[in-house]
């Protein structure tokens, strides 16, 4: 997944609007375990490879305090 498919997710969620009911929703990673955890911060990290097809990438960071335990798990 790249950034501009995330943007995009994002605003089909909230219509092209600011300020609506999802706006203002709590973001949690589900865990491999099934968990759900707080994000604790976006990063934008450069490659330190020269020439590298991918020359930065967006890392999500979670809090690892399983909160809750994600409905929508599914063990594989």
């Amino acid at each position: 997944m790249r950034l501009r498919d995330l943007q995009q997710i994002l605003d089909r969620f909230t219509n092209g609007q600011k300020g609506t009911v999802i706006s203002d929703c709590p973001v949690y990673i589900e865990t491999m375990s099934g968990h759900l955890e707080d994000v604790r911060r976006i990063e934008i990290q450069e490659s330190n490879l020269i020439g590298d097809a991918n020359p930065a990438r967006l890392v999500i960071k979670a809090d690892k305090n399983e909160l809750f335990r994600s409905r929508t798990y599914k063990q594989s």
